[in-house]
């Protein structure tokens, strides 16, 4: 255990002139005022430092026993100062400068967020298109059809038989009245009168006649024109023979399941026979009947002479 010092040892204690405190004489200097001369304001009238002051007088650069004392050096406001300039410089750098560059990405790919930078007139206002109006056609008073059918949507003509054959229409709901206009595709190939009768044309092949009712309401009928006087004759010289069907092409529906086929210029009992019996079947006495949708070849055989028909289901 070290010895106390002795009495000789402890360093002397100085009185402080400038602010009346006692300090060791281990400092070179007062640690209290560090021996600063007391400004005019510290003194009283009597020209004596005030009471309070005799007793010790504290810096501010003491911060010992407590750093009492003046008020921050011009020095150390001015970097005080200068410090607060350079944050408020980098949050003002960060808000006007980084934060858009960041943003910009999403900003760019929102058109919304583009202002329009194309002068705005507004002595001339803006005229919205408006799109006209399409004409209504106008539906007569007496008329009380919403809808119609017709008695065939397809069929075959020649000729010979049945030229001509009038479609009938069925207005919806039942006992309603209606108007129809009747068109045909190619007149030239079919036509048709305002009472819906269809007659072969000049030409062969096939036209669309359509049923038009007031109110946009239509339907179409395909209709089949084979100009001939008969079948494909066979086995027999060219120019003959004088065998010939009474259609070479016709068309049947689940309303009008059945036709009856002839043969003209012999009095022989003809062979009949059908391509695709799931299509249609004939009988004996050239009795063709309707069995499901589809186009077969019907055949007459008679008198060593083949003579063939189309036939249509729907």
């Amino acid at each position: 255990m070290a010895s106390r010092r002795s009495k000789a040892d402890r360093p002397k204690m100085i009185h402080c002139e400038y602010c009346g405190e006692d300090y060791a004489s281990t400092y070179k200097h007062c640690p209290f005022c560090d021996e600063v001369p007391l400004e005019e304001e510290d003194y009283d009238g009597d020209g004596e430092a005030p009471r309070r002051l005799r007793g010790g007088k504290r810096l501010v650069t003491n911060t010992r026993g407590g750093g009492y004392g003046r008020r921050p050096s011009p020095l150390r406001l001015v970097g005080i100062i200068l410090s607060l300039a350079i944050i408020i410089a980098a949050v003002i750098i960060v808000v006007s400068v980084i934060i858009p560059l960041v943003t910009k990405g999403s900003s760019v790919d929102d058109p919304s967020s583009v202002e329009s930078v194309l002068p705005i007139d507004s002595a001339q206002p803006s005229i919205a298109p408006t799109d006209s109006p399409a004409p209504t056609e106008t539906i007569p008073a007496d008329q009380t059809a919403t809808d119609f059918t017709l008695s065939l949507t397809e069929f075959s003509l020649s000729n010979r038989y049945p030229d001509p054959i009038t479609l009938t229409v069925t207005f919806i709901p039942a006992g309603s009245t209606g108007t129809i206009t009747w068109t045909s595709s190619d007149p030239e190939v079919v036509s048709v009168d305002e009472t819906g009768k269809v007659s072969a044309g000049s030409k062969t092949g096939s036209a669309t006649i359509t049923a038009t009712m007031p109110g946009g309401v239509t339907h179409t009928c395909l209709v089949h024109n084979a100009v001939t006087t008969g079948g494909t004759a066979t086995g027999a010289a060219s120019g003959s023979s004088t065998l010939s069907l009474n259609r070479t092409d016709f068309t049947m529906s689940k309303t009008h399941p059945t036709f009856q086929m002839e043969v003209s210029g012999t009095s022989s009992t003809p062979v009949w026979s059908i391509g695709n019996s799931a299509v249609a079947t004939v009988s004996s006495d050239g009795t063709v009947t309707y069995v499901g949708r589809g186009t077969t070849t019907l055949t007459c055989t008679v008198d060593g002479q083949t003579l063939t028909c189309t036939v249509r289901c729907t």
